[in-house]
């Protein structure tokens, strides 16, 4: 029976996993030209072919990568650069504030292993995932005496986060070693926008997810004249006070 059981769970644990991958496949139409976008972005910045897919493996953080080989070519300081990159990654902060009770039961290596998978592409998807699993529960409370025994939704998140780990890094390596050879009037620029818009299509299901959504896009028309791409930091850290003050707003209604 034992045996049994085991094969059960491995073959769950693969399902869940492959689901992960399943789900998160269509974004990847929009990360593949913004990791080319990069790799070209980094070439022409100055970096070494091997420092820039380097950092597609360490840092991982697509919008913060893109941003850093811009300023890279404007000449900003080393001060601004990493000032921008840590304001452009507080968002995950709050990535990681939503799904800490899903995974706080889970032992540290898991734990360290999908925080260095999370990004704004692998939250989107998962988080539903787990949301969705809670309500059919009836909203129990995921603490973790609370989660049901067998809980192996951290394998769907490791699908998601591994599939667009993956395809950044391959992403990243094509346009290193094809950039030169792309025309310049394909314009693969609106990558960009469209990764993000498909995110938007996720996560405007919640009045948290709207009202950031809306208060950084106010943000970036109101300061886009800023350099160095702050208006764009600006945006972000508008967007995340706005998305705050909605989700405790709401807590607040559902208390009283």
């Amino acid at each position: 029976m034992t045996d049994i059981a085991g094969t059960a769970a491995q073959r769950t644990r693969l399902r869940e996993f492959l689901a992960g991958c399943r789900d998160e496949a269509p974004l990847q139409l929009g990360v593949v030209p913004f990791g080319m976008l990069y790799g070209i972005g980094a070439l022409a910045a100055g970096m070494p072919a091997w420092l820039a897919q380097l950092t597609s493996a360490v840092v991982f953080a697509g919008a913060a990568q893109l941003v850093i080989v811009q300023m890279l070519a404007a000449a900003a300081g080393a001060l601004p650069i990493g000032l921008t990159a840590a304001l452009l990654n507080l968002r995950h902060v709050l990535y990681s504030a939503s799904v800490a009770d899903h995974v706080r039961h889970l032992p540290r290596r898991w734990r360290l292993l999908l925080a260095y998978l999370l990004t704004d592409e692998a939250y989107a998807v998962a988080i539903l995932r787990y949301q969705t699993a809670t309500a059919g529960r009836g909203g129990a409370d995921m603490t973790p005496g609370a989660r049901p025994a067998g809980d192996l939704h951290h394998w769907y998140f490791l699908g998601c986060g591994l599939t667009l780990w993956a395809t950044w890094q391959l992403s990243t390596a094509a346009g290193l070693l094809f950039g030169a050879t792309i025309p310049p009037e394909w314009d693969i620029d609106f990558a960009v926008p469209l990764t993000f818009i498909a995110l938007l299509t996720l996560l405007l299901r919640e009045r948290a997810g709207q009202a950031a959504a809306l208060a950084a896009a106010l943000g970036a028309l109101a300061f886009a004249a800023l350099p160095y791409k702050l208006g764009l930091v600006a945006a972000i850290l508008l967007g995340l006070v706005a998305g705050v003050w909605a989700a405790r707003r709401g807590n607040g209604g559902e208390n009283r």
